[in-house]
């Protein structure tokens, strides 16, 4: 018996690739802005948007590893 929901293979890795390109896209976003904010000399040192930014990226780096095809 065939379940009629599922995706022939080469469509998922076509559509896991695809995940993974918009995943190592945030994930280089993520890296300029983490950049950004740690040299700019303003910003208090207690600004909870670096712990943020650095947990975030931490999980994007691992979806990017998990989606590697």
């Amino acid at each position: 018996m065939t379940d009629e929901t599922a995706m022939p293979r080469d469509e998922i890795v076509r559509k896991t690739k695809a995940v993974s390109q918009v995943l190592e896209a945030l994930s280089h976003e993520h890296r300029q802005t983490l950049s950004s904010l740690q040299t700019d000399n303003n910003m208090p040192p207690s600004d909870g948007r670096i712990s943020m930014l650095t947990k975030s990226l931490e999980q994007l780096e691992l979806g990017v590893s998990e989606a590697q095809v």
